[in-house]
């Protein structure tokens, strides 16, 4: 069984339909399975995501960058990256943007 984890922020609800989208996608692989985790809640808990064999990160795009919710989740997890807490997990990523160059 491969567990995904779905860690996104969403603004306005745009960003928050395509990690609905994406978590329906991960449950029509045979054996997978898919828990959704808000940016801003798990940012404390990051226990929550090591049992994840995958993990797949979406944010909205405002001003060509992540949002600061999403970016304070980032921040978080720097403990975590620098001793390669996740080294063997599969990522993957996605954004939403109003704008064609992320400027809104």
């Amino acid at each position: 069984m491969a567990f995904v984890g779905v860690v996104y922020d969403s603004g306005y609800g745009h960003t928050a339909a395509q990690a609905r989208a994406v978590g329906e996608g991960v449950l029509r692989v045979d054996g997978a399975e898919c828990r959704m985790f808000f940016a801003s809640d798990v940012a404390g808990d990051l226990e929550a995501l090591d049992a994840c064999d995958a993990l797949i990160f979406g944010t909205p795009t405002y001003l060509g960058s992540a949002s600061a919710e999403f970016k304070s989740f980032m921040e978080a997890t720097s403990g975590k990256w620098a001793r390669q807490g996740w080294r063997d997990k599969l990522a993957g990523g996605f954004t939403t943007s109003g704008g064609y160059w992320g400027t809104s």
